[in-house]
């Protein structure tokens, strides 16, 4: 695949977004070509403008235009990238979208203890609702299978031994369910937690 020259290449970037640029699919080539990566996004701008511009262009709009497509489409790419990252901390991506703690704490509809142990994946991913992953990928802008990964990995050990202050092996303590860290909370009130206990 890495012996395809730059038309072949550009070409294979049309061919793969029949009804027009997606970044997502854009990301994917420019990674895998990098040495055709401006080809391909200057490609993806001339294209855009070709099928959003006006018929008859003078040479300062097509410019303008040109370089309009080049902006929105460098932040499409910068976005794509993002959200296919992997997550290293959710309250450290809450961060980046200008919310505390108490924010996306209040923003998912969970208590602050509630959401640290979502942080320090301290509970057992299986329990925990789809509904609730897909409101916190909403809330954080992220795609949901980046938001299950970070809580399916298990906790780190470093970050267990501070989050228990106990002399414990982490492998020795087992992650709790959903509902029964939702049952065992001392802030939710019985109508928030009777919510939390009947999402999907």
């Amino acid at each position: 695949m890495n012996e395809m020259n730059l038309a072949d290449v550009l070409e294979g970037y049309a061919m793969a977004t029949p009804e027009g640029n997606n970044p997502a699919v854009l990301q994917k080539w420019t990674t895998a070509y990098p040495q055709f990566a401006g080809d391909l996004t200057d490609f993806a701008a001339a294209r855009a403008v070709l099928e959003h511009s006006p018929a008859e262009l003078t040479e300062a709009e097509e410019t303008r235009y040109r370089e309009l497509g080049l902006k929105n489409l460098r932040a499409a790419l910068r976005n794509a990238a993002a959200e296919s990252a992997p997550l290293a901390s959710l309250t450290e991506r809450a961060k980046e979208k200008g919310l505390n703690k108490a924010k996306l704490a209040a923003a998912v509809g969970v208590s602050l203890s509630l959401l640290m142990y979502l942080e320090k994946k301290r509970l057992d991913f299986a329990s925990i609702p789809k509904m609730l992953v897909e409101k916190i990928a909403g809330v954080l802008d992220t795609a949901e299978e980046t938001v299950s990964a970070y809580l399916a990995k298990g906790p780190d050990a470093l970050a267990e031994a501070s989050f228990y202050k106990t002399a414990t092996r982490p492998e020795e303590i087992k992650p709790k369910t959903f509902a029964d860290a939702v049952r065992e909370d001392q802030i939710l009130s019985t109508e928030e937690k009777r919510k939390l206990l009947e999402m999907k």
